[in-house]
């Protein structure tokens, strides 16, 4: 990937999808593996960010007017 720029989570979960696809090839590398493997912890981390970011902006305001936490 050339362009930097900040992938969504559906950009991620397909680019981990991708590397369990390539890690589960018959013909990889262990080295191949390992790279692959950091990889893929490396985007799970960033899927993780995401959503702990997502989860703090998630508030509601109640009848009267506070602001609580939407735990679902």
């Amino acid at each position: 990937m050339a362009e930097k720029r900040t992938a969504n989570l559906e950009d991620l979960f397909t680019e981990i999808e991708e590397i369990l696809n390539h890690m589960e090839s018959s013909e990889i590398s262990l080295e191949d593996s390992f790279r692959l493997y950091e990889t893929g912890m490396k985007k799970l981390k960033q899927c993780n960010d995401k959503i702990d970011k997502v989860e703090k902006k998630m508030l509601v305001i109640n009848e009267q007017g506070e602001l609580e936490s939407f735990e679902g």
